[in-house]
């Protein structure tokens, strides 16, 4: 293994400028996935930039006006055992008890879980389905864009070589709105085979306001069924179009044969799963 130097930057400008320093360097947060890339020499870093020492990427509150604004250091274990994500967007919390083990969840990092650009993590569906936004900081400056887009392909993300995730903002969602994440694998907490993340939200005549439906697993990057707006808002939730939304999932699923499951067995279980979400997610809408 090739020796790396290890920096503790005080701000996000220092950890941005270390970065465009040294083209090699990488960043360390809970160091759940560098950690075993190191140790399998899958990459050779030239320094380690760890931010765990930057004040307030662990923040986790709440803005009347903008939401959820949460910090990427925060643990997996964090988010699941946060009232305040229970409160405002559980199906996050869903989506962080299915994370792997229990040594894992203690370890990692949401923001890891993003950056790490794996198409099977847990996180990116239900932040797609959750509307979230990232907070991209670099010494060139700040810009914000919407999860589904962060992905490029395979393990491939838009970060450029100096910028970092400061922030993961979750907008309000309407007072009356149901979500769930179903996430299909080999083996409890094990990697996802299919990943679906769905939330639906009604007003008082029970139309809905609200749909959100992201996948994982399925593709080179996680997916945002975009026309899942046009099928259901404005509309009584009923059968039929449930199921033009779970064949919509399925249409723009591109998934591979692997050692877990062949492309046809995940295009089918998208469809089935999609389906099965977006009606419990219907059903917790109608209980509040």
């Amino acid at each position: 293994m090739k020796y790396f130097e290890y920096i503790e930057p005080k701000d996000l400008a220092e950890a941005s400028q270390i970065l465009n320093e040294y083209p090699e360097a990488k960043i360390l947060a809970g160091g759940a996935s560098l950690v075993v890339l190191i140790k399998n020499n899958l990459i050779q870093p030239s320094h380690l930039v760890n931010i765990k020492t930057i004040p307030g990427l662990d923040q986790l509150r709440w803005d009347s006006k903008e939401g959820l604004k949460i910090g990427p250091l925060n643990r997996h274990r964090d988010i699941f055992e946060s009232p305040l994500i229970r409160q405002h967007c559980p199906i996050l919390s869903e989506a962080a008890s299915k994370i792997s083990s229990p040594p894992i969840r203690n370890m990692g990092t949401i923001g890891g879980n993003i950056c790490h650009g794996e198409p099977a993590a847990d996180f990116p569906p239900a932040l797609i389905a959750l509307g979230a936004k990232l907070r991209l900081f670099s010494t060139k400056g700040e810009r914000i864009v919407a999860v589904e887009e962060f992905f490029v392909d395979f393990y491939e993300t838009i970060l450029s070589k100096t910028e970092i995730l400061s922030e993961i903002i979750i907008p309000p969602l309407p007072s009356r709105i149901g979500g769930t994440y179903i996430k299909l694998d080999k083996t409890n907490n094990s990697i996802a085979i299919v990943g679906v993340a769905a939330l639906i939200g009604v007003d008082e005549k029970g139309n809905c306001n609200y749909v959100g439906v992201g996948l994982g697993g399925v593709a080179p990057t996680p997916l945002k069924v975009k026309n899942a707006g046009e099928i259901l808002l404005g509309k009584k939730v009923e059968e039929d179009l449930i199921e033009k939304v779970a064949k919509e999932a399925q249409l723009i699923a591109n998934p591979i044969t692997n050692i877990y499951a062949s492309d046809r067995y995940r295009k089918e279980m998208v469809y089935v799963l999609t389906k099965r979400a977006l009606k419990e997610a219907f059903s917790k809408a109608l209980m509040i």
